[in-house]
């Protein structure tokens, strides 16, 4: 055993622990902004590890790994720090799976039950869970904030029963001071397993009964879960193949009400208004797509509610630095829609429903630039605004200030190229699009 290497770690994490337990926050904050920006029921909580409990691990381990050096353990120890996402309903593991590939860096990803490892003496299957080991995104940092994105840390997606006998379970079985567990213990652990199980069945109905309610009935919704819940059902009335994802419901919800389109029935005519899905496009995109085409005064108030709601209130930021973000959140919104407003106004499209949205949404970016002979420099800058639009709106990587404040600094030179444009209409589009619309 390599006791000496184990416990020098140790006291190298206590002095480290602050940074961990901050990195845990950071991450626990982004998974909650993203959960119920896309409607996901869940209680989110986080730590880092204790560093009595961290020994008494490595001690065990060491039996087997026999450490040679520190790396050796930080490989083999996925969660010092660590975030828990407990589903009221199992069911929407896969959704969330979505959420951390998009928004996280992915290092590793450990389902549980794990195939070929059967629970011997068991009737039932033990723990259902997702485990991620991830790291925060650099660019979603701000530049106080950077060092947090080296700490790895271990993202544990399950239900919220799963997650209580998984706690009772490792305890008993796996903490020392317990004792040996006799069969009988083993045996009503198992048997609570079983009764675990039986819930999550019971918590998937409990999710089908839920839209079932609100989709048959004419009826408010109360908050973004809701309305999840009804596009979810909508979702799969209509898709046969892979679910496409459903991006911020949060920032729809607030639409809708400022568009009195708030209740089933509404919502419903306006779902059937939609073409068929776009790719790159989220649900949310394509309903607020429909809703400004017909409410083309509500372009502003969609803007002002990006900037307000795009910025997770997760990074634990001081005051200047959110209202830094804030502020680059809502000048770049701003220039993005003169630039579609122009493009659909240029296009000929504004009052033609299920077109003038789409042609920003299906990338007609590039060519409809090409067309009018913009330069080089500035197709290549819309091809990344674009991308920053969609950081932005879908909660992908939401940008950093200084990155932000350059892409629009990059945006408001086409801008000013379009403006300039020898065309007369173009210079026109350019000017309709630059003036405010009125509510």
């Amino acid at each position: 055993m390599s006791v000496g290497v184990v416990k020098n770690f140790v006291a190298a994490y206590e002095r480290e622990f602050d940074f961990y337990q901050a990195a845990a926050r950071l991450c626990s904050q982004r998974c909650e902004s993203l959960l119920a920006g896309r409607g996901v029921r869940a209680i989110v909580t986080h730590r880092a590890k204790r560093s009595a409990k961290l020994l008494t691990k490595l001690l065990q381990r060491d039996v087997k790994h026999d450490y040679q050096d520190s790396q050796q353990i930080r490989d083999d120890i996925a969660d010092l720090a660590g975030v828990r996402i407990a589903l009221y309903f199992p069911g929407d593991r896969i959704r969330v799976a979505r959420l951390i590939q998009d928004n996280f860096a992915v290092i590793q990803t450990k389902n549980f039950p794990e195939p070929g490892k059967k629970r011997e003496g068991k009737r039932f299957e033990g723990y259902y869970a997702d485990h991620y080991r991830v790291s925060i995104l650099d660019t979603s940092l701000d530049e106080t904030q950077k060092a947090y994105a080296a700490a790895r840390i271990e993202i544990q997606v399950g239900s919220v029963l799963m997650h209580a006998w998984a706690e009772v379970e490792h305890d008993l079985v796996y903490k020392p001071e317990s004792g040996r567990l006799s069969e009988e213990e083993h045996a009503i652990l198992d048997e609570l397993n079983g009764m675990v199980l039986t819930g999550e069945i019971a918590l998937e109905r409990l999710q089908r009964a839920v839209e079932r309610r609100l989709t048959e009935a004419d009826v408010q919704f109360d908050n973004q879960y809701e309305l999840a819940a009804f596009l979810y059902k909508w979702i799969r009335h209509f898709s046969l193949n892979s679910e496409p994802p459903m991006g911020r419901v949060d920032i729809l919800l607030e639409l809708l009400r400022k568009a009195d389109l708030n209740d089933a029935a509404k919502l419903r005519d306006v779902l059937a208004s939609l073409g068929p899905s776009v790719d790159g496009q989220t649900v949310s995109d394509q309903i607020v797509d429909a809703v400004l085409e017909k409410l083309p005064e509500l372009y502003q108030t969609y803007v002002s509610l990006q900037t307000e709601l795009a910025l997770p209130v997760a990074y634990d930021q001081s005051s200047s630095s959110i209202r830094a973000r804030t502020v680059a959140i809502g000048s770049f919104l701003s220039s993005w829609i003169v630039l579609e407003r122009t493009f659909s106004i240029i296009a000929g499209k504004m009052s033609s429903p299920g077109i003038a949205s789409r042609i920003i949404a299906i990338n007609f970016l590039s060519s409809v630039a090409q067309k009018l002979k913009l330069s080089r420099e500035a197709v290549n800058t819309l091809s990344r605004a674009r991308t920053v639009r969609n950081q932005l709106v879908h909660g992908i990587e939401i940008p950093n200030a200084a990155y932000l404040d350059e892409a629009t600094s990059e945006l408001q030179t086409v801008l000013a190229e379009i403006s300039s444009h020898p065309d007369p209409a173009v210079r026109a589009a350019y000017e309709e699009a630059s003036r405010p619309l009125q509510h």
